[in-house]
């Protein structure tokens, strides 16, 4: 398991424990066809087509519902780890619209943004 994956486990934990509902929000892309050949791990796809899942592009890593019914993303970083501009833009519109949201590179930063 890789620190950042680690440390979202951490913050969720801690999250639930302050009283908020929380999720992990996958984001990706995956090809979907015909099966035209596969062996030792490799699959070749006829008539592929690219098939997305989770919130959008920039979605923060944790969803949830705080205490109080507010929205909250939370955007989890390893301490040299970079945002992107589709992850500020989400941040910066869950606040806009009345929700929290921030980077957290540790618990204690997550259960801050919870506290306010």
């Amino acid at each position: 398991m890789n620190k950042e994956t680690a440390l979202q486990r951490q913050i969720m934990v801690a999250l639930s424990e302050a009283g908020c509902t929380v999720w992990r929000s996958n984001t990706g892309q995956a090809y979907a066809g015909r099966v035209v050949h596969s062996s030792g791990g490799v699959v070749t796809l006829a008539n592929a087509s690219p098939i997305t899942f989770g919130l959008c592009v920039g979605a923060s890593d944790i969803i949830g519902i705080m205490p109080d019914g507010r929205f909250l993303a939370v955007e989890v970083k390893t301490p040299k780890g970079r945002t992107t501009a589709e992850q500020e833009r989400f941040i910066f519109h869950v606040q806009l619209m009345g929700g929290v949201a921030g980077v957290a590179r540790s618990v204690d930063d997550a259960l801050a943004l919870v506290r306010g």
